[in-house]
């Protein structure tokens, strides 16, 4: 009996998991939709030691401290960039780069917990929801996050990918759960983000 209700536990995260991750259903749309602004997301700049140092250290608490490392050896390169903390907020901004990929680490230093992104967030204008679009390589879907930004604390609200027949020209709108885009053909898309 154990077994069975393991299984039944089990699929049913793989299944949830598949959805949230998976492709998107896209739907045309024909009215006209004003479309919101996307703002720069605001850094404070930190100081930092003029050498560059091996790692960067995160004291978050007393007890809890984080650290990003530089590896420049050829097999394992990887190098952190500190950029700043997101205004009146405790979310550092870290730039990671590896051989072929860039990434965005945001670290909430108040709980040492940290969200890697594949973009830059951009603030959506009169809202605390922040989209992030991917750069994609070859092997990998156009996508883009949608983030919350809640009592200081940034999580993902939502991802979407893209259809091989859509290629993304532009965010239009968040509302609520409804996104609206853009395609390369000026064709208005909708899909609804699960929350």
């Amino acid at each position: 009996m154990k077994n069975i209700i393991l299984i039944c536990s089990l699929i049913f995260t793989v299944c949830v998991n598949a959805q949230k991750y998976s492709e998107n259903t896209f739907l045309k749309v024909s009215k006209k939709i004003e479309p919101q602004k996307l703002i720069e997301t605001k850094l404070v700049r930190s100081k930092l030691p003029k050498k560059k140092p091996k790692c960067i250290t995160y004291q978050c608490n007393t007890n809890l401290k984080t650290s990003f490392c530089n590896d420049d050896s050829d097999e394992n390169y990887v190098e952190f960039q500190e950029l700043g903390y997101i205004m009146n907020t405790d979310i550092f901004v870290i730039n990671k780069f590896t051989y072929n990929e860039e990434f965005y680490i945001l670290l909430n230093k108040k709980e040492c917990k940290s969200l890697t992104l594949d973009g830059f967030p951009l603030k959506i204008e009169n809202t605390n929801f922040s989209i992030v679009y991917n750069d994609p390589s070859t092997d990998q879907r156009k996508k883009i996050e949608i983030l919350k930004m809640e009592n200081g604390k940034m999580s993902q609200f939502g991802k979407i990918v893209f259809p091989e027949k859509i290629k993304l020209k532009k965010f239009i709108r968040l509302d609520s759960n409804e996104v609206y885009i853009l395609d390369e053909k000026n064709q208005l898309w909708k899909t609804i983000i699960s929350k």
